[in-house]
């Protein structure tokens, strides 16, 4: 276990060569380190996959809707995997087709939009990419997506402004974003990239690419259960009866859950 001192002064790769280091030369395994967030060339096929998956769900729709286009790709992105999965993706789809591409939209939920196009580059590199002779591996993803500075009060640090979004938009559209990384890059796009410029967005086809991150509400849990209590009724099942009792706690009888 390493202390966060140590992440923050050392950095998380430097970490986990140490870690396949010891493992190789003291134990003798043969270890496949696995960067923050799968962030590397193997982990992004992931999401050149999925756009894969997007460009069907287009085709199916432009099949019905001859008119559709998508303008807008919009996603959180933390270590920047996922960001260059979708950015190269995206570019290789619609190299040969007459359609023109989607704006894409990385929202960094911590580091800067410097980091994050160093890090997609040096990813892509290792994707084995090949570009022509005169224009960097950099320059093409700059030319491929936009990265937002989108950490707010950093990385996995909530505001109320946007906890108070997270459940607006549950109570509206009944869809979970959680604190981390989707509501933290759903509120900065729509609060202030889209509010900087309506008009560009104005009638436009958007997607929200939502990547998950669930297990990031937990940490929040007591200030969102306040603000879903004074939206609508919410309780907390105590399925371990270890809660005090209380209006707002729902008991589960231990025989119910030995009948499971």
């Amino acid at each position: 276990m390493h202390s966060a001192g140590e992440y923050g002064r050392l950095g998380s790769n430097k970490l986990v060569d140490s870690v396949c280091d010891y493992l190789k030369t003291k134990q003798k395994l043969n270890p496949y380190g696995i960067p923050v967030g799968g962030s590397n060339a193997l982990g992004t096929w992931g999401y050149i996959n999925g756009v894969d998956e997007l460009m069907q769900q287009t085709e199916e729709i432009r099949s019905n809707d001859s008119d559709f286009s998508l303008d807008h790709v919009v996603f959180a992105t933390g270590s920047g995997g996922t960001a260059t999965g979708i950015a190269v993706g995206l570019s290789l789809a619609y190299e040969n087709v007459d359609q023109t591409c989607p704006e894409v939209h990385a929202v960094g939920v911590c580091d800067n939009p410097g980091y994050f196009y160093q890090t997609m580059s040096s990813v892509a590199d290792d994707l084995g990419l090949d570009l022509p002779s005169d224009i960097s591996t950099e320059q093409f993803i700059r030319d491929s997506v936009t990265v937002h500075h989108g950490k707010g009060k950093g990385y996995a640090f909530t505001s109320d402004e946007e906890l108070d979004f997270i459940l607006q938009f549950a109570t509206e559209t009944g869809i979970s974003l959680d604190p981390v990384y989707s509501g933290k890059a759903l509120y900065y796009f729509i609060k202030k990239v889209v509010e900087e410029e309506p008009e560009k967005y104005r009638n436009k086809s958007i997607l929200f690419w939502h990547t998950g991150g669930s297990i990031g509400l937990y940490e929040k849990g007591d200030d969102l259960s306040e603000r879903f209590t004074s939206a609508s009724p919410v309780k907390r099942l105590d399925a371990y009866n270890n809660m005090e009792a209380s209006d707002d706690v729902v008991p589960i009888p231990y025989n119910i859950l030995l009948k499971r």
